[in-house]
């Protein structure tokens, strides 16, 4: 039987056997991918085939996910063409016109793919669409980096459908209308059960406040007091009676809703004053400015990166024939404004980007007809025939270009430039998405405020009645109109935000600039938004301030997510330069180390730092502050186990004597017997006594020896100083000695 060390080293000597036949067998594929011969094309079209071209159909990327809002209809809660909520998933019904539509109503994210194509200028210009039909340069890796690119892309059409669907339900007037039937109920109870019993007591205790006040002459504030209260009942009477709240509320919200859509369209149409393909609309549009915020979102983060991937430089603006339309001012002028398609009119049925955009979805229009369209035949293959350049056959076909787009950039022979710019397009959709979303939460958040405060109010007015507590009423008015202040700024920056993207993104500097642009953008918009909700912008009213708490809450709610965007704007440039640098820091590491080991066998680093060529490190200086701190606590510790020597020794403590001298006799006024005792070694206080001449004053030894007799009384003399004795460490200063005081002439029973 084979031991166990046997058994291990075949398993390893078997191992080593696959590794090398795999290794030989992968690099032999990549040769025969990698040769340009034709003798290996059929080999490589077999993988790849002719064309690589996608259909995408109603649901697919981020559809189903994120529902977005039917602001094309009126009151968004058509029942027979949305769900009762007015929002949408997937395919839906659009009765009117297709240019009553922008195309991100008509096709939401569908048809952002990179399409490829192997074919030549020559084959690519026949009729025949079919694969495997004359595939001339067929690339593997081309294939495969068009693949990832569009496995990249996808992540961000996910991030941009989800941000655009969330301002979509904050940019409604009333998004939290399902929440008003209860709203209603809730605070007609309250002012049934609450409000109205509580009126009349209000009023006796407002009476009373009065009397107080009266009484002590303040006449002024009696008068001020009366009015408020008055003001208030009358008020708050008027605002929650007959659903005059509702009215108020709606008709602010929508008085907002029609300001910012008309800022919207008015800084996002450019210097033309109209808006261009993709999301062009007729001028009586229904809610026209929010719907061409939305498809701006769009236009910037997906469709206008898609278009530059697929088209080169041409894909920033609108891309005619040659003989077509032209761009004069910014604005897309088709050659025949006033032709119409099966996706709208005028320039968006000249613009090959949204031709080739249709070609490669189905429609909400096309999505309920019976008869389904061949796409591939009758929509993409004409276009690839018009960039080969027509119908002709041949070398010659090469000088003949329809569309000013260059074949090999549509085709996707770079199809890693594809890769790269999948990558920017991730990490701008992840920046700007989630600016979009903070500021659509706090909109909503805001939204939320509102539908509070209306609640609260029969409740606050209870209180708010008596002069004492008009902070409260005070504070829910301010934070009241605080609300839609910040809702209308909320709308103001969003339009700014959005010019700005789309002033960066299409800019022609690199794509690391963009991004850094992008970064500074959003740290000035959280900014401006700080200064917004500080109330820089909010009527001030004396004595309102925020008694109630609601804007501290969602302050610090802002506070978390202004703080949390742009960590997670930067998460995926931030793993990526963790992994770079890592690499990066190992190869370095790998090189110093064996650079040590050959030259300074070890010790390159001491003489480098003996020589004045090399610093010491943090960790080191660390090191050495940490050495010498405990060097001094050693040191410190031995000093204070030192014994002392005799002479510095502070002498024991003498026994405490009496406070006064010797007392008189009532009867004779001569001094009392007192005893005599052994004194110790130190010198002691005595108290002085009575003598019929003063005797010289006699210096104290610092040491006296001890006595086996008793010794007789001193002479009366004052306290002779203590003599000062360094004290034991840490070092105390020694407290003066107390005066004596003088003798008491009393006896006992109080008499001289």
């Amino acid at each position: 039987m084979p031991s166990r060390t046997t058994l291990h080293r075949a398993i390893g000597k078997a191992g080593v056997v696959v590794r090398a036949v795999l290794f030989l067998a992968l690099t032999l594929t990549a040769l025969v991918l990698a040769v340009p011969s034709s003798a290996y094309a059929d080999f490589s079209c077999d993988f790849t085939g002719d064309d690589s071209y996608q259909l995408d159909t109603p649901g697919s990327n981020g559809e189903s996910m994120f529902a977005a809002t039917a602001q094309w209809e009126k009151g968004n809660q058509a029942g027979s063409l949305t769900d009762p909520s007015g929002t949408v998933t997937g395919a839906v019904q659009m009765p009117l016109a297709a240019d009553q539509y922008t195309i991100y109503e008509l096709d939401a994210m569908r048809g952002l793919n990179w399409s490829q194509t192997f074919k030549g200028r020559g084959n690519a210009s026949e009729r025949n669409g079919s694969f495997g039909s004359g595939a001339d340069s067929c690339s593997v890796m081309s294939y495969v980096n068009n693949g990832i690119a569009n496995s990249i892309f996808d992540g961000t059409k996910i991030l941009t459908r989800a941000a655009i669907s969330i301002k979509e339900s904050a940019s409604n007037p009333s998004p939290l209308s399902g929440l008003y039937d209860g709203r209603d109920s809730v605070v007609a109870s309250l002012k049934k059960n609450v409000l109205q019993p509580a009126v009349p007591v209000m009023i006796l205790l407002v009476g009373l406040w009065v009397f107080t006040k009266w009484r002590k002459g303040d006449m002024r504030e009696v008068w001020a007091g009366i009015s408020w209260s008055a003001l208030t009942v009358i008020a708050v009477t008027a605002f929650l009676t007959g659903g005059n709240y509702d009215r108020v509320v709606s008709s602010a919200d929508s008085y907002i809703a029609e300001a910012n859509s008309a800022l919207t369209e008015a800084v996002l149409s450019g210097t033309s004053g109209r808006m261009q393909p993709p999301c062009d609309l007729p001028d009586n549009a229904y809610n026209r400015g929010l719907r061409i915020s939305s498809c701006a979102m769009y236009d910037t983060l997906a469709f206008r990166p898609w278009a530059l991937g697929q088209f080169g430089d041409p894909g920033k603006n609108c891309i005619f024939k040659n003989d077509g339309g032209k761009i004069e001012g910014g604005a897309c002028v088709p050659k025949e404004p006033s032709a119409t398609c099966e996706w709208g009119r005028g320039a968006r049925c000249e613009d090959l980007r949204v031709r080739q955009l249709v070609a490669q979805s189905v429609t909400n229009k096309e999505a309920f007809d019976k008869k389904p369209v061949d796409k591939m035949m009758l929509r993409w293959t004409p276009i690839r025939r018009e960039i080969a350049g027509g119908y002709d056959k041949g070398d010659d076909v090469s000088d003949k270009n329809i569309y000013p787009v260059a074949f090999n950039d549509w085709a996707g022979k770079n199809a890693g430039n594809r890769v790269g710019l999948a990558f920017y397009s991730v990490v701008a959709a992840l920046i700007v998405g989630l600016m979009v979303i903070v500021l659509s939460a706090l909109t909503l958040l805001w939204h939320a405020v509102t539908l509070i405060l209306v609640i609260l109010l029969p409740l606050v007015a209870t209180l708010g009645i008596h002069p004492s507590q008009q902070k409260l009423m005070k504070s829910w008015l301010e934070t009241f109109i605080h609300s839609f202040v910040l809702r209308a700024g909320f709308g103001v920056i969003l339009s700014v935000l959005l010019v700005l993207y789309q002033m960066i993104l299409p800019a022609k500097v690199a794509l690391g600039t963009q991004l850094l642009l992008l970064l500074l953008v959003t740290i000035a918009i959280v900014m401006m938004l700080k200064k917004l909700l500080s109330g820089n912008f909010t009527p001030q009213i004396a004595g309102g301030e925020d008694a109630l708490g609601i804007r501290d809450t969602a302050d610090s709610a802002f506070g978390k997510a202004a703080a949390m965007a742009p960590g997670l704007a930067m998460a995926v440039p931030r793993a990526g330069g963790r992994v770079a640098g890592t690499g990066a820091k190992g190869a370095v590491r790998g090189g110093s180390w064996a650079i040590d080991k050959v030259a300074f066998k070890g010790k390159g680093r001491e003489k480098l730092q003996s020589w004045g060529v090399l610093g010491q490190s943090k960790r080191e200086q660390r090191q050495a502050a940490y050495e010498q701190a405990k060097n001094a606590r050693t040191a410190y510790a031995e000093k204070a186990d030192r014994p002392e020597p005799e002479e510095r020794k502070a002498p024991p403590e003498a026994a405490p004597a009496p406070r006064r001298g010797r007392r008189v006799s009532s009867a004779t006024g001569r001094p009392a017997p007192q005893s005599t005792a052994p004194q110790p070694t130190a010198p002691v206080e005595h108290h002085p006594a009575p003598a019929p001449q003063p005797q010289p004053q006699s210096q104290p030894r610092l040491h006296p020896q001890p006595q086996s007799q008793p010794r007789p009384h001193p002479q009366p003399q004052p306290r002779p100083p203590a003599p000062r004795v360094p004290a034991p460490e840490p070092p105390v200063a020694p407290r003066p000695p107390a005066p004596t005081p003088p003798r008491d002439p009393r006896n006992p029973n109080g008499r001289v």
